[in-house]
């Protein structure tokens, strides 16, 4: 499921280039009046062995901007998108903006629309362009450096697939009957994006792909996002016609 989130920003809207963590912030607010379910989704999320997964992403901010001393000023109207596989968050979030509005930080915004809308995967070989940059990682055991793969690289659709098996087994208490496949269409050096979230540096990528498997499969990955970091603004795509 998905909520469309719209609101002006008059005066300007100023925020961090790196406002990953405001956004997520903005979330976790406003399940904050559930306790016991913002508890669930904050600390214990969707366990698989030592991992836990949120199950829920969001898109950056979309809107007219400009970008001064190391801030990026909204101006007009912006919009973001969150989904969940669990449809719960986005009936809590949908409710408690609808009543509260949205605070980025000290800026409370009262006036906001939300829209909720239910569109799902209805095929097996899917063409997807990254609304938000998809990342994948393994971090050495000896050293603990974190190294972020490419989508050239030859790691980078297994660790996509690894990814998605461990969330699905943790949302449905099973690994998946088989895995996804991705294959990279088109990609460029322009396409990489850095940010820094809390101090950790994560890079990813956007670009275009194709995912084949079970259809129930990529409709999961279009609700939960793709690769890493989903719960921190990484993963979201968007289907699109497959290019000739």
């Amino acid at each position: 499921m998905q909520l469309i989130v719209r609101h002006k920003t008059e005066p300007e809207l100023v925020l961090p280039i790196n406002y990953h963590h405001i956004l997520q912030a903005i979330i976790y607010k406003g399940i904050g009046e559930l306790p016991e379910y913002a508890k669930h989704v904050h600390d214990y999320g969707y366990r698989n062995e030592k991992r836990s997964y949120k199950l829920f992403q969001f898109s950056q901010l979309k809107g007219k901007y400009r970008i001064e001393q190391r801030k990026i000023i909204f101006y007009e109207d912006v919009n973001f998108e969150i989904r969940s596989v669990d449809a719960r968050l986005i009936q809590v979030l949908k409710e408690y903006f609808e009543e509260n509005g949205i605070c980025y930080g000290e800026r409370k915004i009262r006036d906001v629309e939300v829209n909720l809308e239910d569109r799902m995967v209805e095929a097996e070989d899917i063409f997807i362009k990254m609304k938000t940059p998809l990342t994948v990682h393994s971090t050495d055991r000896f050293s603990k450096k974190t190294f972020f793969f490419r989508p050239d690289d030859e790691r980078f659709a297994e660790l996509v697939n690894e990814n998605f098996k461990r969330k699905y087994k943790a949302y449905t208490g099973m690994l998946p009957e088989e895995g996804i496949v991705i294959e990279t269409v088109q990609f460029s050096e322009k396409d990489k994006y850095v940010t820094n979230y809390k101090g950790f540096y994560i890079s990813g990528w956007y670009g275009t792909y194709t995912l084949k498997g079970k259809r129930k499969y990529l409709d999961f990955l279009y609700q939960t996002g793709i690769g890493d970091r989903n719960s921190q603004g990484f993963g979201m795509f968007d289907l699109k016609d497959r290019e000739v």
